[in-house]
């Protein structure tokens, strides 16, 4: 198999000392609703397939976090539901766990595809309801995930995109507004779920 390639040349090349050497196996949609976290079930699975040659020896998992926060409340208490199923697969994997890319849009309606907004359309109570999500789900990881699998987590954008961004043009993403002008409810929410985390 291509991954137990890549891991045996990984670890064959790296010219530090071995014994710190992680490395994960990082993917996305690992909380997916519409599948009943089937993406990171399989995933597990599949780790254990290729660790069974008694050779291969994957550290980790990261989870691309790309979500949405959803206005409609139904919607949103199964994406809860589902990101928190993640992290107890995560968890009963035995690996180290991280959120590697954690980013965060907004969806309006009850339509569970619909439209993400724009950053200019959000109101301040639609900001709040991703701030809360942001310490929701800091909070469940360092709940759920052991201290000694935990790995970190990495905000992936930092600001607010641009409109012509390559990357969710316009969305407010960030925990930033654009060019570092202001911390967003967004930053708090984070920031809450680290001290909350904490105590």
């Amino acid at each position: 198999a291509y991954v137990r390639t890549a891991i045996a040349s990984a670890r064959k090349h790296f010219k530090g000392n071995a014994d710190e050497l992680k490395l994960f196996i990082n993917d996305y949609n690992l909380e997916s609703d519409w599948d009943n976290n089937g993406k990171v079930k399989s995933l597990v699975k599949w780790i254990e397939r290729w660790e069974s040659d008694g050779v291969t020896k994957i550290d980790g998992i990261g989870t691309q976090m790309h979500i949405s926060c959803f206005e409609n409340a139904s919607i949103q208490k199964n994406i809860e539901n589902h990101i928190v199923e993640m992290f107890k697969i995560m968890a009963a994997s035995g690996k180290l766990c991280r959120i590697s890319e954690l980013d965060m849009g907004f969806v309006r309606g009850s339509n569970r595809w619909g439209d993400k907004l724009k950053t200019s359309d959000l109101t301040a109570e639609e900001h709040q309801k991703m701030a809360d999500f942001y310490q929701f789900i800091i909070e469940k990881y360092f709940e759920i995930i052991p201290v000694e699998q935990q790995y970190g987590i990495c905000q992936w954008c930092l600001t607010d995109a641009a409109s012509g961004s390559g990357w969710r043009a316009g969305e407010p993403v960030g925990i930033w507004t654009s060019k570092f002008k202001e911390r967003k409810a967004a930053y708090g929410g984070f920031v809450k779920g680290l001290q909350n985390a904490a105590k």
